[in-house]
């Protein structure tokens, strides 16, 4: 059996689909959700949505928000996702090394959230990258 899943920002409708098993990245870690899932309103971190059909994963980067569940349905609202276009590993490693440097060499307070944002963004497109080779 399947679940229904709808990603949301506050502009448009990002996907609606159906899922045999979705990974949230919930604020203490991931949860994962599957048909008959107990109802559920929990905060999100920024990091990496998965949605598994027919044994195919699918990433989505997310920047925080909301999810619902409620036994087959899943809506997750965000303020914003980011687009999986051309990601190279290469390339996301490079920026995942410079994001963990921007966190160690922060001085300030407000730096080192700002910092800490960009290393969760980073580590999310880089475990996305992952999923998609």
């Amino acid at each position: 059996m399947s679940m229904n899943i709808r990603v949301l920002t506050p502009d448009r409708v990002i996907c609606s689909t159906t899922a045999d098993e979705v990974v949230l990245p919930g604020l203490t870690g991931q949860i994962g959700v599957l048909d008959g899932h107990a109802s559920l309103i929990t905060a999100l971190d920024i990091g990496l949505l998965r949605i598994k059909l027919n044994e195919k994963w699918t990433p989505i980067i997310l920047g925080g928000g909301l999810a619902e569940i409620d036994r087959n349905r899943v809506t997750v609202l965000v303020n914003d996702v980011e687009e999986l276009i051309s990601l190279e590993l290469s390339e996301v490693t490079k920026e995942l090394e410079n994001a963990t440097l921007s966190v160690e060499n922060a001085t300030t307070n407000k730096e080192r959230l700002d910092a800490s944002i960009e290393l969760k963004k980073a580590i999310a497109r880089v475990e996305a990258v992952n999923y998609l080779s």
